[in-house]
């Protein structure tokens, strides 16, 4: 993964070509929407209607556009969890540090609130999306605002400092590592914002009046433990929690869209999202 200044360039001016020729579904709409400083796709059924709605922050260690199978699994959640799903591309590091990518996203989040007023509203994200999401519920609590109904965390890492276990163990995986983690941290926030915890939430003191959630996480990766971290303060809090450990993986694995343990986990996100969105808990 290319988190030096020079390579994120040139892997970002390549996203859309690597992508050329993906071609939305069929059964889907797909609008742009801007909203103040960046844009987001908000992606509906075409046949019928629903009013329920993701949020969804890609992953990319918050210095990479999102990739071909970020989008590809966002119409997966449209098509089988009859939601629609605004797609997030948030403003990146290193050129715009945080606090700009979180308030893009909370921006993002507001536009849903007034937009979608009455509907059912899960926020979700994976790696460094997903650390966003829980940011912006921290930021949506402490400003007053309406709390989402569920959040769908896959392999999260709560901007994770390096003192777990999984930190120091995996630090030269594929995909991700410890090494590459603390580079990409360096590039999104400067060194005096690293205790707050809008940069990161397991920094929070309470978790108190977050949704129900789905947290996922794979094996070999060095964010395994903070994963692990996050449901168990979700608990202590009160907070139900599906923990799902994913086995023999690594971070990013579900880039393997066509494997057939990629398609089972698939299949309990959308269980999770299918029974927020039916208003019956989990």
């Amino acid at each position: 993964m290319p988190v030096q200044p020079v390579l994120l360039k040139a892997a970002n001016r390549l996203m859309p070509v690597i992508q050329h020729g993906r071609r939305l579904d069929s059964r889907l709409s797909s609008k742009s929407i801007h909203i103040g400083e960046f844009t987001a796709k908000l992606i509906r059924p075409k046949d019928r209607e629903t009013d329920a709605v993701l949020i969804y922050y890609h992953g990319g260690a918050f210095v990479l556009k999102a990739a071909a199978y970020h989008k590809n699994l966002a119409q997966t959640y449209v098509l089988q969890a009859n939601c629609a799903v605004l797609f997030v591309d948030y403003r990146l590091a290193p050129k715009y540090k945080f606090p700009v990518p979180l308030m893009d996203c909370f921006e993002a989040y507001c536009w849903v609130l007034e937009n979608f007023p009455s509907s059912r509203l899960v926020v979700g994200g994976d790696s460094a999306g997903a650390d966003l999401a829980m940011s912006v519920m921290l930021m949506a609590r402490n400003k007053g605002k309406r709390m989402p109904d569920g959040q769908m965390l896959i392999y999260p890492g709560a901007a994770s400092h390096s003192d777990t276990v999984s930190m120091q163990r995996f630090q030269d995986t594929p995909m991700w590592n410890s090494v590459l983690n603390e580079k990409a941290l360096d590039l999104y926030a400067n060194r005096e914002d690293r205790d707050d915890p809008l940069f990161m939430p397991l920094l929070a003191d309470s978790f108190s009046g977050f949704p129900p959630a789905y947290v996922e996480t794979a094996e070999f990766d060095c964010l395994h433990d903070a994963g692990v971290q996050i449901a168990e303060r979700y608990r202590a809090d009160g907070i139900e929690v599906i923990l799902n450990e994913t086995t023999h993986t690594i971070h990013g694995y579900d880039i393997a869209e066509n494997s057939p343990y990629v398609k089972e986990q698939v299949r309990k996100r959308i269980s999770f999202l299918t029974d927020i969105f039916k208003q019956g808990g989990i």
